[in-house]
């Protein structure tokens, strides 16, 4: 059986999910990872063109895998921010948040935050406990798809870099137009053969 015809088939009370609910979750399937996975894999390629020592580094250290995966999605910050609603008044920097107000968590400023992490603005592949917010960290927020996003950035990129001992930008990158998706949508780059 599919994905899809289990999510309709009746529960044991005999309800199904509503038509609404239905196009919702096939929206969340389809797309949810694909934008920003692909995405942070691009800011990756990016970041070695810039870079070049990085592409010897994760060739030759296995190690690195560990914590690679990670920085690559800190740094690409796929996506800039989630609108959120206070469930209970809350003080946060000397700022009252009452319940049900509308609050903004950007996600990209929180990766970058100089008082979270050290050099934030430097991509490091060693960056230990590298607890970035870009899958939502904690709470009932948290993304269900982050280990294999992980995964993904992880594979591709060691694939990648299983073929090729150069990476060069040839050029300007081209950002998606999105004040939610903060993504490259066209980087072009020279690969060198290993």
């Amino acid at each position: 059986k599919g994905i899809l015809n289990m999510i309709t088939e009746p529960n044991e009370d005999g309800s199904v999910i509503s038509e609404i609910e239905f196009k919702n979750f096939f929206c969340q399937l389809v797309a949810a990872g694909n934008d920003t996975t692909r995405y942070s894999i691009a800011a990756g390629i990016n970041a070695l063109c810039h870079q070049p020592e990085l592409l010897s580094q994760m060739q030759k250290d296995p190690k690195i895998w560990d914590t690679a995966p990670d920085e690559i999605i800190r740094w690409a910050s796929p996506v800039n921010y989630f609108r959120r609603t206070a469930t209970e008044d809350y003080i946060l920097h000397n700022k009252k948040i009452r319940e049900g107000d509308k609050v903004a968590v950007w996600f990209t400023s929180g990766n970058y935050d100089e008082r979270k992490f050290f050099d934030p603005f430097s991509f490091d592949l060693e960056r230990e406990n590298n607890q970035h917010i870009a899958f939502g960290q904690g709470g009932p927020h948290t993304c269900l798809g982050m280990w294999l996003a992980r995964l993904e950035v992880r594979v591709a990129m060691q694939e990648l870099l299983k073929r090729v001992s150069k990476i060069e930008q040839i050029g300007p990158e081209k950002y998606l137009r999105s004040n939610f998706i903060r993504g490259i949508k066209n980087l072009p780059v020279r690969l060198t053969s290993a």
